[in-house]
């Protein structure tokens, strides 16, 4: 047997820390080889590949995706590429992926063990994303906003201007999805704010729970 088989054997009976790396953004941040696969973790979060994974792959399901073929992604918290994996892999669609990702380290490592290369249509960031949306002008069929540090969306993301962005960036027919954990009463305070925003905009959103503490806040243009 050769070593490569037996540790993806082992991997399912036992999980294997291969690389941890700090970051002066994230904290310490953690690859493990879980389940056949690698997965990249901060120390009270998921960030690629694992339950945040299986977020996106109800959504995508619920929001049909698929069926709208989106053209264009800003993926907004880029992380190891799990958004892009599921639109390019599983569901086997082929948009122009526009990735932002604030944390290099997070980059290094998905290109170390996420063959990031693999995606011949991504064009990646390194940057804020408040400060990424604030300047872009190209309109988007799908955006993601997924950006975390550990467990905590940015103070600078909770803002007026961020969503007012948000929904500017979005295509007229396009999909927009944010997720917020919603775990402590702060959270929730700062979740029913920004769907205030939405509507003071005249944009519905739908909360959509994909897990315990997570939910997706959902808009169309």
């Amino acid at each position: 047997m050769s070593s490569r088989l037996f540790q993806k054997i082992k991997s399912f009976v036992s999980d294997d820390i291969i690389e941890t790396r700090p970051s002066t953004i994230s904290g310490e941040l953690e690859v493990w080889y879980q389940n056949g696969k690698y997965v990249l973790h901060s120390p009270d979060a998921n960030y690629s590949f694992d339950t945040l994974h299986r977020v996106f792959q109800k959504a995508f399901k619920r929001f049909e995706v698929k069926k709208r073929n989106p053209k264009n992604v800003l993926v907004l918290g880029f992380g190891a590429g799990s958004v892009a994996t599921i639109l390019c892999d599983e569901l086997k669609l082929s948009p122009h992926i526009t990735g932002v990702e604030l944390d290099p380290e997070v980059i290094a490592l998905a290109k170390k063990y996420f063959d990031l290369d693999r995606f011949s249509k991504l064009s990646l960031h390194l940057g804020d994303a408040a400060e990424f949306v604030q300047q872009e002008k190209t309109l988007y069929d799908l955006i993601v906003s997924d950006v975390f540090v550990d467990k905590h969306i940015p103070e600078n993301l909770i803002q007026e201007s961020y969503i007012e962005n948000l929904i500017r960036l979005t295509a007229i027919g396009g999909l927009g999805m944010m997720n917020i954990i919603v775990e402590t009463k702060s959270q929730r305070e700062a979740q029913k704010q920004i769907i205030q925003w939405f509507n003071d905009r005249g944009v519905h959103t739908e909360a959509f729970r994909v897990s315990s503490i997570n939910q997706l806040l959902v808009w169309r243009r």
